[in-house]
């Protein structure tokens, strides 16, 4: 193997454990310092790899996001489904333990991306791009679609940062609301 090929087999191996060292202890782990301990290595060998800390947390929510969205689209089918049976999916599917830690790091992310905190201002404005263009794809098409894949965001993440700060207090509300959407399309859950 040539050495551009092997830096960047490093480069993905590193990635890979960096977004599983965020999943479990979340973005406040960000610190090059800090990941290069965890990691067995110099916060110099990252800078070799990454450039700098802005392309090494690009890359790594970019995997991470990547590895959501493959979690996502391997529970579904591609079918595409009323608004109101999609909040009901997305919202079960973000309650699973393993879909919890993505959660809690994408709220961060568009935390952090709200009060214009490099790097993670542009990445979250693509990540709320991204998930509106999955969510428009898994709906069925009506001409509302793109304020109604807003609104199924919102209320996703605004029920996940419910549910962190105080486990619990949403129980129902997902049901209640796929009712009100399925009403509106004239469907029964």
């Amino acid at each position: 193997m040539d050495e551009v090929a092997e830096r960047a087999r490093r480069r993905r191996e590193l990635t890979e454990r960096l977004v599983d060292l965020v999943l479990r202890e979340g973005l406040g782990t960000m610190g090059l310092r800090g990941l290069a301990k965890a990691l067995g290595t110099s916060d110099r060998m990252l800078i070799y790899y990454y450039s700098n800390k802005e392309n090494l947390v690009s890359e790594v929510l970019g995997c991470l996001i990547g590895r959501l969205l493959v979690m996502f689209s391997a529970a579904g089918d591609g079918e595409r489904v009323e608004p109101g049976v999609f909040l009901t999916r997305a919202l079960a599917a973000g309650e699973a333990p393993e879909v919890r830690p993505f959660m809690c790091v994408l709220s961060d992310v568009l935390s952090r991306g709200g009060r214009g905190e490099r790097p993670y201002d542009g990445i979250a404005s693509e990540l709320v791009g991204s998930w509106t263009g999955f969510i428009r794809s898994r709906i069925t098409e009506t001409d509302a679609a793109p304020v109604v894949a807003i609104a199924l965001l919102a209320i996703v993440e605004g029920m996940t940062v419910l549910e962190l700060a105080r486990p619990g207090v949403t129980a129902g509300v997902g049901e209640m609301l796929a009712g009100v959407l399925m009403r509106r399309s004239g469907r029964k859950l």
